[in-house]
């Protein structure tokens, strides 16, 4: 186990509700650029999306190489998001279900909404979030920094898809 970081508090609270047909990653993204949460949690989220796009690990190896890709288009609920931002970075899950079975993993774009989805996500406050480029498992792992000056600005990637580009 390794604690990020300590000390931190939550800070104010913003409720978005994300209508037909917005992507959901890009408008979780774009809220917190809108309101200025550079470091937060996803406290909780829910609604129906007409695609559902998601990817997880496919392998009790470690460092994970395989990974699986839910791509599904049809009326699908999404019973719960959560997640981090850090430097406005959005990493979030998401559980999803039919009337038959549940689903879900890392979200990724291309999730659309379909009737509506809210989401409600808190500040983070007495510390800098960034997630860095992880050597061993290619992914960019959370860490607390001092400051953003002079780090590698990775915001391009970030899913599961592009981590086995990453790993030696």
């Amino acid at each position: 186990m390794m604690i990020v970081g300590s000390g931190g508090a939550l800070g104010r609270t913003v409720v978005a509700r994300f209508v037909v047909g917005e992507d959901l990653l890009e408008s979780l993204t774009q809220v917190c650029k809108d309101e200025g949460i550079r470091n937060g949690i996803i406290l909780t989220g829910f609604g129906s999306v007409s695609r559902a796009v998601a990817s997880g690990a496919d392998t009790d190896r470690f460092p994970p190489r395989k990974f699986y890709s839910i791509d599904r288009s049809e009326g699908i609920e999404i019973l719960a998001i959560s997640g981090v931002v850090a430097d406005f970075h959005v990493h979030a899950h998401v559980s999803y279900c039919t009337k038959s079975e549940s689903f879900g993993g890392h979200l990724e774009k291309g999730n659309i909404i379909f009737s509506l989805a809210e989401v409600a996500i808190a500040e983070v406050d007495g510390f800098k979030l960034k997630r860095m480029r992880d050597d061993v498992t290619g992914q960019r792992l959370l860490q607390v920094v001092e400051s953003y000056e002079g780090l590698p600005d990775e915001d391009e990637g970030g899913s599961l898809s592009d981590v086995s580009s990453h790993i030696g």
